[in-house]
């Protein structure tokens, strides 16, 4: 039987009762929570807009504000066409358009002044969220309370956690939180038998946040569980993982179908597996991974060697080899075993597969099994007192992986000298016996100078790795100074140039945003972030994901075609010029426009504006139209005349999958991209709608409706169970 000991039973490696370990566990849990808040000053002392950077900047914030206002707007849609290729919400997935714990954190935004402020709370409760998260997962597998808090801890404060996700890529640390959560709220149903709601809430907030790498983590897990289930003939077992999974397996077909469906007109198209190296790792960075300063040769933004600690799980793992009972402890650790072995496989292997790309963002899940396997074997086979042979050969394997770290960076042996060393004392002080051995006299004692000497092994890493190797893009954190950019322009907004180097002058974001701030303004504008691009518009423009294009982008813009300019087509009122080399010259004035020089930018602005995108743009052919109502997802249309020859109406939208129509024909996108609606002369007279919904939709509506009857359905079934489990047991049945 591979069932797990029940956590009120006392552990054969301990003199404490269970009950005693129950009463504490609450102050253990306030013990980690206290380690990841003091991390977080710490950092913050060092770096004070640490937790505010990158992609936290230029994407999560400005899509945090933009979803409040669609919220408390009243008019929250899966679609913006002025927002252009970044405006297919429910596709891109990251939105969290279904997602309450999104809807939460964009209702926020708007409420505290200080994006920098803002910005770090959400990722101080997401931080004590994960370590909560393996605290509880730590207990669920039977570790005591004081080691669970050393894995709460622990989970934290790994590489890609701390130097990636945490300052910039928030959905990542949002998803292994969530993860956590929903890992322990599994086991928790599938030991028990109770409380199976608790799973269905954080998976479905994992799952709707949108980010493929927790869903991927999410399905690993409930495989794992159904084979070890049907492995041990646990029929109920199995059961109850069928219908979780099945739950999981239809919101992953809600939330993530519409971006594969969607996938065929963008850049993320590919079906390659291959290797360039970027952002993943190989055994020789993982061997290196126990020293809190070693760096490694994992190629990034930054290059071919990263200039942090990114592969960083623990400066515990040494210890490992001094705790025994390990067949005890790995009769409990089937599922994390098989999960760390899961996760390092993808890790180390190819760094692109098909739309999969950065297997490192993976490693927060390496981190977080290892954690929970320290704890469960701490407190499984953790020695009364530590021999100096065992502390020697901790000290050995600690110093064996600096030498590696040395050898894979030998410039910063200063720095990993260092760690060595603290890593070393700290293991030295475990051995302390006579008055001083008081302080480890017990296993909780031990665990409480390990959770401090967690902190303390980080200090270096704090010192000489102050913030993520990511870009800091000087963003102000006045809210209220970004959403006054562009007050007075119409919406339709592009910016042109390089928009990165806004981040030079910082008085320069008076003029222009770029990426997802723009959605602070409350205007469309064509230049927000997507993680998704439209192929063709994205090469016609040569746009990048944030917004930033090359010069000829303002030729692109302003070419005539049959008295036509993309400019128009795409129901632009401003056109932002950002001087820098290319575009170091005053533009020419179009025809119907107007220009204005600035300090860092030349402002063109239509004199007569237009609508706002996603109407009506140009009738090729002979026939006569007109726009009875609009919105984000559709266009009603009275054809009043079409010629003999038919027509073509064209729309300032693009052409994404999932438009239909109940008249005409949809036809070959304008220009590569433009939505196309073809009408023959029989559609005269008629009314036709153009309506937008995600491809599959009626697939993805009937996915999430039968989620929902499972999670409620299966609820109320195991509340009745248990009900009548506990009137038995009391009428003594």
């Amino acid at each position: 039987m591979l069932e797990t000991a029940d956590p009120a039973k006392p552990l054969a490696t301990t003199e404490d009762s269970g009950d005693r370990r129950s009463r504490g566990s609450g102050l253990w849990w306030l013990a980690s929570v206290a380690a990841v808040v003091v991390l977080c000053v710490l950092r913050m002392i060092r770096e004070p807009r640490f937790f505010f950077w990158d992609d936290t900047q230029l994407g999560a914030f400005g899509q945090w504000y933009g979803l409040g206002s669609r919220i408390l707007s009243g008019e929250v849609t899966l679609l913006s066409p002025g927002s252009w290729q970044g405006g297919n919400y429910l596709a891109e997935g990251q939105w969290g358009i279904l997602s309450p714990m999104s809807w939460l954190i964009g209702l926020g935004s708007h409420v505290i002044p200080n994006a920098t402020v803002y910005a770090t709370i959400i990722k101080i409760v997401l931080l004590i969220m994960f370590a909560t998260g393996a605290f509880l997962l730590a207990r669920a597998y039977s570790a005591a309370p004081w080691w669970a808090a050393v894995a709460g801890f622990t989970a934290v404060a790994g590489g890609q956690t701390i130097f990636m996700d945490a300052p910039s890529w928030v959905t990542g640390v949002q998803n292994v939180a969530l993860f956590a959560l929903a890992w322990w709220a599994l086991k928790r149903h599938l030991d028990t038998g109770k409380r199976a709601w608790l799973f269905f809430v954080f998976s479905y907030l994992l799952l709707t946040a949108g980010y493929v790498f927790g869903a991927i983590e999410l399905a690993g897990l409930l495989i794992a569980m159904l084979v070890d289930r049907a492995v041990r003939r646990d029929k109920s077992g199995l059961i109850r993982v069928v219908v979780l999974g099945a739950f999981s397996a239809l919101i992953v077909v809600l939330i993530f179908l519409p971006g594969l469906l969607t996938s065929p007109v963008t850049t993320r198209s590919g079906a390659d597996i291959l290797n360039d190296q970027f952002l993943n790792m190989d055994l020789g960075d993982l061997a290196t991974s126990p020293i809190a300063t070693a760096t490694s040769s994992v190629k990034g933004y930054w290059g071919d060697l990263v200039p942090v600690p990114l592969q960083y799980v623990t400066w515990l793992a040494p210890l490992l080899v001094v705790c025994t009972r390990w067949r005890a402890s790995l009769k409990i650790l089937v599922i994390p075993v098989v999960l760390l072995a899961f996760n390092i496989a993808i890790v180390i292997g190819p760094s692109v597969i098909g739309p999969l790309r950065y297997p490192a963002r993976m490693m927060p899940y390496v981190v977080l099994c290892v954690a929970v396997i320290f704890a469960v074997v701490a407190t499984k086979g953790w020695p009364e007192r530590l021999s100096r042979s065992s502390a020697a050969l901790a000290v050995g394997v600690t110093a064996i992986t600096g030498w590696l770290a040395w050898a894979a960076q030998p410039g910063s042996w200063r720095w990993v000298a260092l760690s060595v060393a603290l890593q070393c004392g700290a293991i030295l002080v475990l051995m302390l016996r006579g008055r001083l051995g008081r302080v480890v006299a017990t296993a909780e004692r031990t665990a409480a100078v390990l959770l401090v000497a967690s902190l303390v092994v980080l200090v270096p890493q704090i010192v000489r790795y102050p913030s993520s190797p990511l870009g800091n893009f000087n963003v102000p954190s006045s809210v209220a100074q970004l959403t006054q950019v562009g007050a007075d322009l119409d919406p339709g907004i592009m910016t042109i140039g390089d928009v990165y180097s806004l981040q030079r002058a910082p008085a320069s974001y008076k003029e222009s945003l770029l990426a997802n701030l723009w959605y602070l303004t409350g205007k469309d504008a064509a230049s927000v972030y997507t993680v998704l691009p439209y192929a063709t518009f994205a090469k016609r423009l040569c746009i990048d994901l944030r917004g930033q294009t090359c010069p000829k982008a303002l030729t692109e813009l302003f070419a005539s075609s049959g008295g036509r300019t993309l400019a128009d087509d795409m129901a632009l009122n401003s056109v932002i010029v950002i001087k820098g080399p290319g575009l170091d010259r005053e533009p020419a004035v179009p025809e119907g426009w107007s220009l204005k020089d600035r300090e860092y930018t030349w402002l063109l602005t239509r004199d007569a504006p237009v609508e706002r995108a996603g109407g009506i743009v140009h009738v090729e052919g002979d026939a006569d139209v007109r726009v009875i109502s609009r919105d984000d997802t559709s266009v009603t249309l009275s054809v009043d005349r079409v010629g003999a020859q038919g027509a073509s109406i064209v729309f300032s939208r693009l052409a994404w999958p999932g438009y239909r129509t109940s008249g005409g024909v949809l036809g070959a996108p304008e220009r590569g991209f433009l939505l196309t609606l073809d009408l023959a002369h029989v559609d005269a007279g008629s009314t036709i709608t153009v309506s937008f919904a995600p491809p599959g939709w009626g697939i993805e509506l009937a996915a999430g409706a039968l989620a929902l009857l499972i999670a409620v359905g299966w609820v109320i079934y195991s509340w009745r169970v248990s009900v009548s489990r506990r009137s038995r047991i009391g009428s003594g049945v």
